[in-house]
């Protein structure tokens, strides 16, 4: 049912997973089994937003995820441990996404510093939105230098946003998206359809904003470059 774009994946890791789902164990929901590693930033009908957190040789309980894309916010090293005994070693990097099938597993931090991750969970059933949109053109569609396609399926995309000081875009529009930043947000200002300018939406690293449909055009009017993560849910003016 789902497509996606190509996406750094674990092929072993895929394969392993797929095998543990048919066990006939049935293992807990992450929040619910590990809260002190697992929170929930988002979540509506179509999916839930996690912010994962792991300290150096923290480990976790089995547990379980439906489909997912994790996007990670720092630098790591991970064991899996899967429900078949086997272990699939991952290393990742910042900003980089990685998607998953179903399945349980127990994650352990194999390094030295702390591990931080979004995961982008889909589920059961979710249906894209049928709202109508703006009359602007779709963000990565008016302006492909900024606005990247990283994964696509039926419900979601997520679009990874770069902008260099002094950069600005053309008008265009979001779906509802939750926003998910990869630096600490600089200054950016919305120029609105009516002319109106204002202050973007600001947060740290790894916090989660959600915002409805609309259209908009940005300009970085600070000294960092801006990098972020959209998660935008195709089809919903609303993000609720």
């Amino acid at each position: 049912m789902h497509t996606r774009t190509a996406v750094p994946v674990l092929s072993l890791y895929f394969l392993a997973a797929c095998a543990g789902a048919d066990t006939p164990v049935e293992y807990p929901d992450a929040v619910a089994a590990d809260p002190g590693h697992y929170s929930v930033a988002f979540e509506n009908d179509a999916i839930r937003v996690l912010r994962i957190s792991y300290g150096a040789g923290e480990t976790s309980v089995m547990h379980t995820h439906p489909e997912s894309c994790a996007i990670a916010l720092s630098s790591g090293e991970f064991d899996m441990h899967l429900p078949d005994d086997t272990t699939i070693h991952d290393s990742v990097s910042p900003g980089e996404v990685e998607c998953y099938p179903a399945g349980a597993h127990q994650p352990e931090n194999t390094s030295d510093t702390r591990g931080e991750v979004v995961l982008v969970e889909l589920k059961d059933g979710a249906m894209a939105g049928t709202a109508a949109m703006p009359a602007d053109p779709l963000a990565t569609e008016a302006d492909p230098q900024h606005y990247t396609v990283e994964v696509e399926n039926d419900v979601y995309r997520l679009v990874r946003v770069h902008y260099n000081p002094g950069d600005t875009s053309v008008m265009h529009y979001h779906p509802a998206d939750c926003i998910v930043y990869l630096a600490p947000a600089g200054s950016v200002t919305f120029q609105l359809p009516d002319g109106e300018t204002v202050a973007g939406p600001s947060g740290d690293v790894g916090d989660v904003t959600c915002v409805d449909a609309g259209s908009h055009l940005p300009t970085n009017t600070g000294t960092a470059p801006v990098d972020v993560m959209l998660i935008e849910m195709k089809g919903r003016a609303t993000a609720a």
